[in-house]
């Protein structure tokens, strides 16, 4: 496993056709007879951060490689990570912090390319209430739920932003409520990923803000493609064929978002049951490109890994949450930009990215 592109996504997709007899050909389109059975957990509930998914499958760029994927509903990013390490998903998407502390703690994970580059990990506000500052956080009262990938650094944003979370009063909750209580005012703030909390809060009419993690020096990539490294190695063609869907699909939505949007209404229709949810995921769904459409993926193609970033992570993780005697990973085990930056940007694509970023990202300022 190398840090950098060594075999490219291309060769390995086109050698890998040629040794299964063109099931996973490339770039010609091949449909295979038998389709290899691929589990696939989201980090969280189907929305419009994670709506690519639901696109790769819908418009084939999955079964184009011969692959069946079924995609599972997460909890948060720290317990997708741990399925994925541990094998209950082939593949799965996750914050990098939250898969790189798994490493740490022993379920190795291999990140194959990044869907956002910036996690949106923070702290949510009513604007009308009392939380001004992060220090205005001492003395109240935050729901958050344990499994979602920002809980653990909740220390570091603590020191951080300064702040003592000895004085936060701090509520465990599932991630079907957490987001509720702040809107009804049971509780004065929430952590979580704002482009899913500020999604919804703005589609019902909620005034609110976020504190983000990033904004306070703290590096946090967004969703990553994610697999075990033993399957990396035993099966690089297999990642290949699943990471360029996926990326197929990402591109697709930053192009299409209206199309986007309705391919995830179809794919999972009970969405359409519940109040403002069309706006919450076109919101969703814009904070996603806004986060996703960064000069990276212009300068190096979709998926690009930065390794200094994904270093100053991995930096994060063992100064503030790695125990004595836990060892720091070497970059080359928990990254790999070997399937990544083989799908490009025309430059009117770019800027139609862009123009499909623009009005959502004040939303995260």
């Amino acid at each position: 496993m190398t840090i950098g592109r060594g075999v490219s996504r291309r060769r390995v997709l086109a050698s890998a056709g040629a040794a299964l007899g063109g099931a996973i050909a490339a770039p010609r389109l091949v449909y295979a007879q038998t389709k290899t059975l691929v589990k696939f957990t989201l980090p969280w509930v189907a929305d419009g951060s994670n709506l690519f998914t639901f696109v790769a499958k819908t418009r084939g760029y999955w079964d184009k490689h011969g692959l069946d994927v079924s995609i599972a509903r997460g909890s948060g990013s720290v317990a997708a990570a741990e399925a994925i390490g541990a094998g209950r998903f082939d593949f799965g998407m996750a914050a990098p912090l939250a898969a790189i502390l798994q490493t740490v703690k022993g379920l190795p994970l291999v990140a194959l390319g990044c869907c956002a580059y910036d996690a949106t990990m923070g702290i949510g506000a009513l604007d009308d209430g009392p939380i001004k500052t992060p220090k205005d956080l001492e003395g109240r009262r935050m729901a958050s739920t344990v499994t979602s990938g920002e809980y653990p650094f909740l220390p570091v944003f603590a020191e951080k932003a300064g702040f003592d979370l000895a004085k936060v009063t701090r509520i465990q909750v599932d991630n079907k409520v957490r987001d509720r209580l702040l809107s009804e005012h049971k509780v004065d703030a929430i952590s979580g990923f704002a482009t899913t909390f500020m999604a919804q809060y703005v589609a019902s009419g909620v005034k609110a803000h976020a504190f983000l993690y990033s904004r306070y020096g703290i590096p946090n990539y967004g969703s990553a493609i994610l697999t075990q490294p033993a399957r990396l190695a035993a099966a690089p063609q297999l990642c290949a064929a699943f990471t360029d869907g996926m990326l197929q699909g990402l591109k697709a939505t930053m192009l299409d978002p209206a199309e986007a949007i309705n391919i995830l209404f179809k794919a999972v229709p009970e969405l359409a049951l519940a109040p403002q949810m069309h706006a919450q995921i076109r919101i969703g769904t814009g904070l996603l490109i806004s986060v996703s459409a960064r000069d990276l993926i212009k300068t190096h193609g979709m998926g690009y890994l930065d390794p200094g970033d994904y270093a100053a992570q991995i930096d994060l993780v063992m100064k503030y949450l790695a125990k004595p005697g836990e060892q720091r990973p070497q970059l080359a085990q928990v990254m790999t930009n070997r399937f990544a930056g083989d799908i490009r940007l025309t430059p009117t694509e770019w800027q139609e990215m862009k123009k499909n970023a623009r009005q959502f990202r004040a939303y995260l300022s």
